[in-house]
């Protein structure tokens, strides 16, 4: 029994006081504010999806068409601006693109007629007039090493209304169309584009092609599919970002990661051999990390060409010293790749050649690689090695160098013709050589005979052979890789083997 402050024992509740108790705190307890419900907790943002990602090392260097020279500029032209024609890599045919048609009305006379309602990606009408305006503008500006030399045989360009164009040429050039589809040819917007200076890079391009240049960052392009285009090369992919990976090492690290959906010109040929390795041990022949790889046959030639403006290039003892010194390395023996229809083995291979030996000083060259490409250092390095042990020379590296005597390079022909293959070649001739190419070149263009061309395009690589201004080294394909949610469809490479970014898809 429950004690009083006093000490004596007081009775304990009833049943009757308990429960009146007990209704009492229940009262108490109802009259308390209530607790309010637990809020809703705000919903976690969902992550923005990533774009569709291309890595490569190979960074494009302008983005105006008509100094298109490299592989990732021609890139660019060929995604985000239109021409007349198309020529897909792998057929070598032409196509009509801007226009609906293009023909020979006479054998110097090319016409084409554009389709209804083409527009630039700003709203303006893509017209006759801005054709004309960009094949002008680009034979105008005339950069060195673009495909401008391609249109050598125009006279005049005439504008017949708003949809045709004419085409006046001196001599009847049969090659003249595949000219059109070159990056150089890209039609340009004339109200915006200066006609006598190349656009800024800030300034992103202004083009109807299948795709816009949002953005170009340090890091990468941006890409989104342009729903105006009227064309042979639409894309389906909405957004695709072209991102620059630091080397091959980072490249492979991003697709171990899962953080690309391809892989283009990014992979040093110790990565390839891996990923070789591992596709044909796999049982679904894919890389571990889950990429499937396309080769791009004869997309890779690697070239060693003489500056047209080194002291040395006039030297014919010097050139045959650099050949005959680099000829037991070298695979390559045409200035073509075998399926390219005129191609002919004129350059000689392996043996071991004897060099002419000099007294005197040793002769100091200088030799330019590009730095973002993978393995080319590797490969200026071997040739410097076999210039200096066989040869004698003195060669000093010099990477990304415009004034280097010597530049090796692995960039493919902008058109994949004799024609594009030949251009390196064609463009320096040794003085001597000059007027003898220029009357070769417009014979082999102007013939319909397919053996009579092959027998000019024969002779012009004999002389190549005779001048050594370009040398041949090596010839292999260049790898694409694909994710497995991703793939090819189509033609998804340029007139040149340049990536198109329109024949990439998604599963």
């Amino acid at each position: 029994m429950p004690a009083d402050p006093d000490g004596r024992r007081r009775p304990a509740p009833t049943r009757r006081a308990a429960a009146g108790l007990l209704v009492s705190v229940l009262a108490l307890v109802g009259c308390t504010p209530a607790v309010p419900p637990p809020q809703p907790t705000q919903p976690t943002p969902t992550q923005t999806p990533r774009d569709f990602t291309v890595m490569t090392t190979d960074r494009a260097v302008v983005f105006d068409p008509a100094a298109a020279t490299t592989t990732m500029d021609a890139t660019v032209a060929l995604d985000a601006f239109q021409r007349l024609m198309v020529v897909y890599g792998t057929q070598g045919q032409l196509h009509p693109d801007a226009a609906d048609d293009c023909l020979y009305s006479s054998p110097t006379v090319y016409q084409c007629q554009l389709k209804d309602g083409l527009t630039f990606t700003n709203g303006h009408a893509l017209t006759a007039s801005d054709v004309k305006f960009s094949i002008d503008r680009a034979y105008r500006l005339g950069v060195g090493g673009s495909s401008t030399s391609l249109l050598n045989s125009l006279q005049r360009v005439e504008v017949v209304g708003d949809k045709t164009v004419r085409f006046h040429l001196k001599w009847a050039d049969s090659q003249f169309g595949y000219a059109l589809a070159a990056p150089a040819a890209s039609i340009v917007d004339e109200q915006i584009y200066d006609p006598d200076a190349l656009r800024a890079n800030e300034q992103l391009p202004v083009g109807s092609g299948p795709f816009t240049l949002t953005q170009a960052t340090n890091e990468g392009l941006t890409f989104v599919r342009y729903e105006g285009y009227q064309g042979a090369t639409a894309g389906t992919i909405d957004r695709i970002r072209l991102a620059y990976g630091r080397d091959s090492v980072g490249v492979e690290q991003a697709m171990n990661d899962d953080q690309v959906e391809a892989v283009w010109r990014g992979l040093d040929p110790a990565a390839q051999a891996r990923m070789d390795g591992e596709i044909s041990s796999g049982q679904d022949q894919l890389t571990r990390a889950g990429f499937d790889k396309l080769a791009v046959r004869s997309a890779k030639m690697q070239r060693l060409m003489w500056n047209p403006k080194s002291p040395h290039v006039l030297t014919a003892s010097l050139r045959t010293t650099v050949a005959k010194a680099l000829q037991p390395d070298r695979s390559q023996a045409s200035l073509l790749p075998p399926e390219v229809d005129g191609a002919v083995n004129s350059f000689p291979v392996g043996g071991r050649p004897s060099t002419p030996t000099g007294g005197g000083q040793r002769v100091r060259l200088t030799l330019s690689y590009a730095a973002d490409v993978p393995g080319q250092q590797d490969s200026a390095r071997l040739l410097r090695d076999r210039l200096e042990e066989r040869g004698g020379l003195s060669v000093q590296l010099r990477p990304d160098s415009a004034d280097a005597d010597l530049r090796l390079t692995d960039e493919p022909a902008q058109v994949n013709t004799a024609f594009g293959w030949l251009q390196p070649y064609l463009d320096n001739p040794l003085p001597g050589s000059k007027s003898k190419l220029l009357g070769l070149d417009q014979d082999a263009r102007e013939t319909t005979d397919p053996d009579t061309r092959r027998a000019l395009l024969a002779e012009i690589q004999q002389q190549a052979a005779a001048d050594l201004t370009v040398l041949p080294v090596s010839l292999g394909p260049e790898p694409f890789y694909t994710a497995r949610d991703a793939g090819t469809e189509g033609e998804t490479f340029g007139p040149g083997n340049q990536l198109g970014l329109w024949g990439l898809r998604t599963r």
